[in-house]
């Protein structure tokens, strides 16, 4: 196998959770090309990807034509895979695969099948039933969606159906020189500089979770968390991330928390630089809950109604916080508080 594609619809931080994948697939197969087909807004995730070749993007979510169809069917058939991977649940990317004429197409078992077939297979089940099981044949490997708490490991299962058996690997990233550069630049900036600092992040912006609408931690909430931290820690510096579109936000913040300081990363890779350089996170269930967790920061997530379990793996220096009512914003500062003293 030389050459493999996968379609990885979703945000940036869907990304992040398929590296390890993608890892173990160019370790099983030293030689292999690794193509991505992946959404604009998640591109600047492979910024700091060290195992793929090609970054394709598509607009999976859009109402495209029959042009923008056919121009990637093109693009795709001129690259000759031996395979493809998909973690879309969706038969269409499935469909997309075989008329490329992809000879080992993985994805999951149990598809969810557009709205005319579910009708069709019901009012006419003999059509239905054909037309659902032709969906299903589109792909040469169904794996099973298996209960895996985290979400990295049930991406990472989808190697079976390459005959990959293999322990999935911690997410990890290489973060290029210049965000690492850009990063010393900051703190010498902020004056920070070999100190421990806290990094805040609200969770606005581009990087947002698909699999968790945004919800504000309210000001107030935040303050208290602020307020409660230097209490017992007052020279550590506080630092909260500005990006376009929290501005609002973080003026807000800084209006009540005067102390705090902020770094504005252009991309992902300064803020994974800047990260990296932290002594812990506090922040929402968002791409740098990952990015934190491939650099090993200590950090600590506040989550609705999605379980911490998904997006967090088990470590001493990781907590997720989960509220009771699935809104963030009633999480009590308090718990906050004694998860940040448990991972400091």
């Amino acid at each position: 196998m030389t050459r493999v594609l996968a379609l990885i619809p979703g945000d940036v931080g869907r990304q992040l959770l398929f590296f390890p994948t993608l890892e173990t697939l160019h370790r099983h197969y030293s030689q292999i090309e690794i193509d991505v087909i992946v959404e604009p807004r998640a591109k600047q995730a492979f910024r700091l990807c060290r195992t793929v070749d090609n970054v394709l993007t598509f607009q999976f979510e859009n109402r495209n034509g029959a042009a923008d169809w056919g121009n990637l069917i093109g693009q795709m058939r001129d690259r000759r895979y031996d395979a493809s991977i998909t973690i879309s649940r969706e038969w269409t990317a499935g469909l997309l695969c075989w008329l490329v004429g992809i000879p080992q197409r993985v994805g999951y078992e149990n598809l969810a099948l557009p709205a005319w077939v579910r009708f069709a297979r019901k009012r006419f089940p003999t059509l239905g039933g054909t037309v659902a099981d032709l969906s299903g044949k589109c792909l040469t490997a169904a794996v099973p969606p298996n209960a895996r708490p985290y979400d990295a490991q049930r991406y990472h299962d989808l190697l079976l159906g390459l005959g990959i058996d293999t322990p999935c690997p911690d997410i990890s990233i290489q973060i290029p020189v210049d965000d690492q550069n850009w990063a010393k630049a900051e703190e010498e900036r902020l004056g920070i500089a070999g100190k421990p600092y806290i990094i805040l992040h609200g969770g606005t912006g581009a990087e947002n979770s698909d699999d968790e609408p945004s919800q504000f931690y309210p000001i107030r909430s935040w303050e208290s968390v602020i307020e409660g931290y230097l209490e017992r820690q007052p020279d550590t510096p506080l630092v909260v991330v500005q990006t376009p579109e929290n501005k609002d936000w973080v003026a807000s913040l800084v209006a009540v928390c005067p102390q705090l300081q902020i770094v504005t990363p252009q991309h992902v890779g300064q803020l994974a630089a800047f990260i990296d350089a932290g002594h812990l996170m506090i922040c929402a269930d968002r791409a740098p809950l990952h990015l934190g967790v491939a650099v090993k920061t200590r950090l600590v997530a506040l989550f609705g109604a999605l379980e911490p379990t998904r997006h967090l793996p088990t470590a001493a220096n990781f907590a997720g916080l989960k509220s009771l009512t699935s809104k963030v914003a009633d999480i009590p500062p308090i718990q906050v508080l004694e998860k940040v003293w448990g991972v400091s």
